[in-house]
């Protein structure tokens, strides 16, 4: 009788990932400003295939974009948002491919892909749609208090194929790391003659799409500007708890390898006129917190004082 032979399980692939220093650096500040929730984003490059190693040459991250949502577990993209960057991109560099994604499970502790994860990225391997018969996925796993820069995280590098219901790691011996520039993000200067509000898109940094996405719902009145003399900044009206509001300014120092952001109030009151000075001698570290702070401590302030005058009025 003849026995029916096991299916042959397709060899692991042969791969060589080449990352920039610079690609990391991009994933590992966007973890930075998420020590909560989830997550992530797309990954692009060139790839290329000989004698039978698959190449894969990572030039750019694409952020999660301004609509992406979030939680511990959980991590949706701003898909609209990203195919928008990568068709601009691909104006300029049409040998540009969706090599994959990268997402975090740092502040889970799961330290391998989910079987959501696995799922997802089989179907999309195997979409009619997907240009590559790939799909890279790069897993950030842990955070470590270090003062190394590229040594904040663990990360993991996973790769799938069209027709293959397995998926394998891409073992730490195979991945370079290079000291090249990205193509995105880039690091544009804004328009020097524009004072109209621009999006901070327009200079491709993760951490202004999370200003722009809180500022936008809780600070409403509040817009982003660029100048060649200010560079980009925020300027806007505040509300504040007595119904008054204040009109600030954030402004954005990037000269040095991590920003910085200090707050000017324009004309403010008496009752803030001090709060002012000690607002504009600090340092911020991105526009939302620099806005939040200044909220709450002119609130403070004007509580202070409307307690002080009831004071003072109880004792004449």
């Amino acid at each position: 009788m003849w026995k029916r032979k096991a299916p042959i399980k397709p060899e692991a692939p042969k791969v060589q990932l080449i990352v920039p220093e610079s690609a990391l650096t991009a994933i590992f500040d966007e973890c930075d400003g998420f020590d909560q929730d989830e997550t992530g984003g797309r990954v692009i490059g060139t790839f290329a295939e000989h004698a039978g190693t698959l190449t894969l040459h990572v030039t750019g991250i694409i952020e999660s974009g301004p609509q992406a949502k979030r939680s511990a577990v959980s991590f949706f993209q701003d898909g609209e948002y990203q195919e928008g960057v990568f068709r601009r991109i691909e104006r300029h560099h049409p040998d540009i491919e969706h090599l994959g994604n990268w997402h975090t499970h740092h502040v889970n502790g799961l330290s391998t892909l989910s079987s959501g994860d696995i799922a997802t990225y089989h179907r999309v391997v195997n979409h009619h749609n997907h240009n590559t018969p790939f799909f890279y996925a790069l897993l950030v796993t842990a955070k470590h208090k270090t003062s190394a820069p590229l040594r904040r995280y663990t990360v993991k590098h996973y790769l799938f194929r069209r027709g293959d219901e397995d998926f394998y790691e891409i073992p730490q011996q195979q991945v370079e790391i290079v000291s090249k520039p990205l193509i995105w993000p880039t690091s544009t200067a804004p328009a020097e003659h524009s004072h109209a509000p621009q999006p901070p898109e327009v200079t491709a940094r993760p951490d202004r799409f999370y200003d722009r996405e809180i500022i936008s719902e809780f600070y409403p009145d509040v817009r982003p500007f660029s100048s060649k003399k200010l560079g980009v900044y925020w300027r806007g009206s505040v509300d504040l708890a007595d119904g008054s509001k204040v009109q600030a300014v954030v402004v954005e120092d990037s000269s040095a390898r991590v920003p910085s952001y200090s707050v000017v109030l324009r004309d403010p009151s008496t009752v803030l006129k001090h709060l002012a000075d000690e607002l504009g001698r600090a340092d911020f570290p991105s526009a939302r917190a620099a806005l939040i702070t200044t909220e709450r401590r002119c609130n403070r302030a004007l509580c202070q004082q409307r307690s002080h005058d009831s004071e003072v009025k109880s004792s004449t």
